[in-house]
């Protein structure tokens, strides 16, 4: 309540001020290792999506191919592609979906499969996300007009908030836009306890969904939400593929200062959040990440970040999962649950990692957590 009040008063007249407010990791959102110290179950640096089937079948999107994970860790090839695979789902009647940038195939591997690139006039640009709908249909997440997938630094450094989320019915036909304008969808949910759903990562919310309108369910996020996986029990898990900070924040209110950035540096390199980090000299240092007699320390300032977040029905923060600076398992855009078994996918680190959550929930809460 004391935040909202300073940010409001904040930003009556200062709204570099108020835009450089971030939200810190407390209550539910308290830091911890267990992303990092979770077990890995596969690797593959072309990893970008991840979904349990109705059968509880992994699968996970890698490349250009859709493949199916063991409980080993083995890749079984089920379907490839001429382009990457973008965004991953399988319908309620057992058929799988995918984007391919832009491009949605429903029911993959079969004679009866239908693409579609185009809705409501609009060619679909950046298929980012999909989510399987109770009725047979599908939610289809279009994160930019104006940008590809591979592309979407260049959507937030220019402040585009073109997004849509679309509703398709089983067939794949009577495409219906459900809200444009969104602050790139990178996620969408929907159940009858909460409605439809749809991340918002530049706007750092969640919004709920009705009458062709989108408006905040979850707001002020301490990251970049993305995508949505239904947890037993009600409620679901909550990917953030990376955290918010406020050189960041800066950065997108210095118009300037942007411009030249992008005219002038390669975009792994721009001051912009990241999936992944530590792995070239050239990346951009705050004074504040720079290590200590040989330790770089959890609390400073990311380039790159793990969460996830599990939310009860009723959109309450429950508990978090952390893989903290200096940690690999960073870029957390996807996770699946299979009973007691949590599945997360790192992209920064291209890893699927796993952890019973009953394990979890004992190490958060004590012993006789239920």
């Amino acid at each position: 309540m004391l935040d909202n009040l300073i940010s409001w008063i904040g930003s009556r007249g200062n709204t570099r001020g108020k835009s450089l407010s971030i939200p810190v990791f407390d209550g539910a959102f308290k830091p911890n290792s267990l992303l990092e110290e979770a077990d890995i179950l596969a690797e593959h640096s072309g990893f970008s999506d991840l979904v349990a089937g109705a059968d509880n079948r992994l699968l996970a999107a890698c490349e250009n191919t859709v493949v199916e994970v063991s409980a080993t860790g083995s890749l079984s090839e089920i379907a490839a592609f001429d382009r990457p695979v973008t965004a991953l789902a399988q319908l309620s009647d057992g058929r799988l979906a995918v984007g391919l940038g832009d491009t949605v195939v429903i029911g993959v591997g079969t004679d009866a499969h239908v693409s579609i690139d185009t809705v409501d006039g609009r060619n679909l640009t950046a298929v980012t996300a999909l989510y399987p709908a109770p009725e047979g249909g599908l939610l289809v997440c279009d994160g930019s007009k104006s940008y590809g997938c591979d592309d979407w630094a260049w959507d937030l450094m220019n402040n585009k908030k073109d997004g849509r989320l679309i509703a398709l019915d089983a067939q794949g036909g009577n495409a219906r836009v459900l809200a444009s304008g969104l602050g790139y969808a990178f996620g969408a949910y929907t159940s009858q306890e909460t409605g439809v759903l749809v991340s918002e990562s530049w706007n750092h919310r969640v919004s709920h969904v009705a009458d062709k309108r989108a408006g905040p369910a979850i707001d002020r996020l301490p990251g970049y939400p993305c995508r949505f996986a239904p947890a037993e029990g009600g409620g679901f898990w909550l990917s953030l593929f990376c955290s918010r900070t406020q050189l960041v924040e800066f950065v997108l209110k210095e118009k300037d200062y942007r411009t030249e950035m992008m005219a002038t540096i390669d975009p792994r390199f721009w001051i912009s959040p990241s999936f992944g980090s530590g792995s070239d000299y050239l990346e951009p240092l705050q004074g504040g990440g720079v290590k200590q007699m040989g330790i770089l320390k959890p609390w400073a300032p990311p380039r790159s970040y793990g969460l996830l977040v599990r939310y009860d029905a009723n959109l309450t923060p429950q508990y978090s999962l952390h893989s903290r600076v200096g940690g690999r398992h960073h870029g957390i855009c996807a996770a699946a649950q299979v009973g007691d078994t949590l599945y997360a996918l790192s992209k920064g680190s291209g890893r699927i990692v796993k952890m019973s959550i009953l394990k979890t929930r004992a190490t958060l809460f004590g012993e006789n957590a239920a």
